[in-house]
């Protein structure tokens, strides 16, 4: 693997994630989300970010995963990142990880037919019952 690029999931609303090796710049990041990134750490991980489109509400983008123990959801596309804690630096996912961000996704994903502006009050009690089933399981055990 190119030392420049990094090996991250994408996943875009209503579409399966994607695993793909990227620019590490601030460039490639801003034209993955759309606009201005915003950093939101994985819940039940150390070593995982998401990256978003910080003026994604603005915007009206589709909602896409559901932060757990949050009353908020990524909107828009989104792609998530190893992060390195000794250097601050993203890395590349492992195969691990990969398989971390897919079972988050399988279980935090707006369905299909839900759209996050219309369904939220609706949304906001199954995503809660879902995230204290979640955040009370050790990653390792999802």
């Amino acid at each position: 693997m190119n030392k420049d690029k990094i090996r991250v999931l994408i996943k875009e609303p209503g579409k399966e994630p994607t695993i793909e090796e990227i620019d590490d710049t601030l460039e490639t990041f801003q034209k993955i989300v759309g606009g201005h990134i915003e950093l939101i750490e994985m819940p039940g991980t150390d070593d995982i970010d998401i990256y978003a489109n910080d003026e994604a509400m603005l915007n009206h983008e589709p909602g896409n995963i559901w932060i757990a123990g949050t009353g908020d959801c990524v909107k828009g596309t989104c792609y998530m990142v190893g992060y390195d804690s000794d250097t601050g630096d993203n890395i590349s996912l492992t195969d691990d990880q990969i398989k971390i961000c897919r079972r988050y996704i399988k279980t935090f994903e707006l369905p299909k037919e839900a759209d996050l502006y219309r369904d939220y009050f609706q949304l906001v009690p199954k995503m809660y019952k879902k995230s204290e089933k979640y955040l009370n399981k050790s990653i390792s055990e999802m």
